[in-house]
């Protein structure tokens, strides 16, 4: 008898764990530098993969995001999207566009941190993994399936050409 009232508090302990592993930030974000361009931006990542095609683009799906660059790369099973916008703001507001559309907590691998000046979001859909972030004045979007050490790529890069 004693075992099935521990049980409960068993569960929820560990529900609580789970809970706050899963809301911990994946990486710090990084972006290019203000000075780059969107194809510079795309262009420096070709050190490390090889572009196979590029492009113009003003959205995700049936999101406006304003005008960006889309970019895809040998080896990588998705794609890459960069926006730059004239503020911080701005890049806020559009990364905000595609958490609502996108965001429920109730798929798996869901995670959404918004610190402010920068946010991180990535959710599972059906059978590709959307990573979306944005600093300064910049919106990434990366989507595609087991592009982790994609993105992990893509933020290190940034970081280190911003030093």
């Amino acid at each position: 008898m004693r075992d099935r009232r521990r049980l409960p508090m068993v569960f929820a302990f560990m529900s609580l764990i789970l809970v706050l592993s899963s809301c911990s930030i994946p990486f710090i974000p990084e972006v290019p530098p203000s000075s780059y361009s969107l194809e510079a931006a795309v262009n420096v990542l070709s050190n490390k993969y090889t572009l196979l095609e590029s492009g113009w683009i003003n959205g995700f799906g049936d999101i406006q995001l304003g005008d960006g660059r889309f970019a895809i790369f040998d080896g990588v099973d998705g794609f890459l999207m960069l926006f730059k916008y004239e503020s911080n703001e701005e890049a806020k507001e559009n990364w905000n566009k595609i958490t609502k559309k996108y965001g429920n907590p109730l798929k798996i691998k869901y995670m959404k941190v918004n610190m402010g000046d920068y946010g991180v979001f990535t959710v599972r859909l059906e059978n590709t993994d959307l990573y979306a972030w944005f600093k300064e004045n910049w919106l990434i979007v990366i989507t595609g399936d087991k592009i982790e050490g994609f993105v992990r790529d893509v933020n290190e890069i940034y970081k280190t050409v911003k030093r």
